[in-house]
């Protein structure tokens, strides 16, 4: 059995626009629960001699295969539901607790102004990482890929004690899944598309996501980097992010905003930007 929770830290959402994208996912993962049920009781030899319609059939890569299948037996999945929280970092943590409770293999985290493919979860699950994201763009511009290089720093009017800050990655690497060693340092990136294997809040001590002046999953990269926990993006799986000006952020609207204005883009300029 997998148990999947849908960490669903909004503010206030779903995001209109993300409307019609969050009852067809809440429908993909019923048909992908009903559908491990029915192997389960059938048998796996029975059911895979089946010619079933595919569980999403604008999405090819949503149906998972035999050996997916006995690799996540039956499927369950719940809520980790923390809306109207205006504290991100708060949110996600109660979150994680609420999946915790629920004794979940992981948690799916999808903020609301958020749209990817219905075979997103698979897509991710298919990697076996601990910690994986989908490629996703900032909000606002300069239009800026949400991955970043940890620095790590001493400060010496604090003693000498370690200090961490983040480098945008502009040149990430296309079409793959990525690491530290495609980024040259220890990878970090936002949580709006993320899975997490739940061990890993076994792994790290409280607290996970927190913000004092950083990004919360910026900060959560941060500590599984100091406790050993490998981190990914597969920056072939993409999401639209909405923009502050209603526009849908993806790797086209980044590659022209970056030709049409690449003073913008400049590495000092963003050092200064992501702080």
């Amino acid at each position: 059995m997998t148990k999947i929770a849908l960490g669903l830290p909004w503010y206030n959402g779903p995001d209109k626009d993300c409307y019609p994208l969050f009852f067809e996912i809440i429908e993909y993962f019923g048909r992908l629960k009903e559908r491990s049920v029915l192997r389960n009781r059938l048998g796996a030899e029975q059911f895979d001699g089946i010619t079933l319609p595919p569980l999403w059939k604008e999405d090819p890569l949503a149906d998972p295969t035999p050996a997916e299948w006995d690799a996540l037996g039956e499927i369950q999945f719940g809520w980790a539901d923390q809306g109207g929280l205006s504290l991100p970092g708060l949110a996600r943590e109660l979150c994680i607790e609420s999946a915790q409770s629920w004794d979940a293999d992981y948690i799916f985290f999808w903020d609301d102004d958020m749209k990817f493919p219905h075979s997103t979860f698979l897509q991710l699950w298919r990697h076996q990482k601990p910690v994986v994201g989908a490629l996703a763009f900032t909000a606002r511009r300069p239009f800026v890929p949400v991955i970043y290089r940890i620095l790590e720093t001493v400060d010496p009017l604090l003693g000498g004690i370690p200090k961490y800050e983040s480098e945008t990655i502009l040149d990430y690497p296309k079409d793959r899944l990525i690491t530290n060693k495609d980024v040259g340092g220890a990878i970090a990136f936002g949580s709006g598309v993320m899975l997490i294997d739940m061990k890993v809040f076994r792994q790290i001590p409280k607290p996970w996501f927190h913000s004092t002046g950083c990004g919360e999953d910026w900060y959560f990269c941060v500590r599984c980097h100091l406790n050993g926990i490998p981190r990914y993006v597969d920056t072939s799986l993409k999401t639209h992010h909405k923009g502050r000006q209603s526009v849908w952020v993806d790797e086209a609207i980044y590659d022209a905003e970056r030709k049409a204005i690449p003073e913008v883009y400049e590495k000092a300029y963003l050092a200064e930007i992501s702080k």
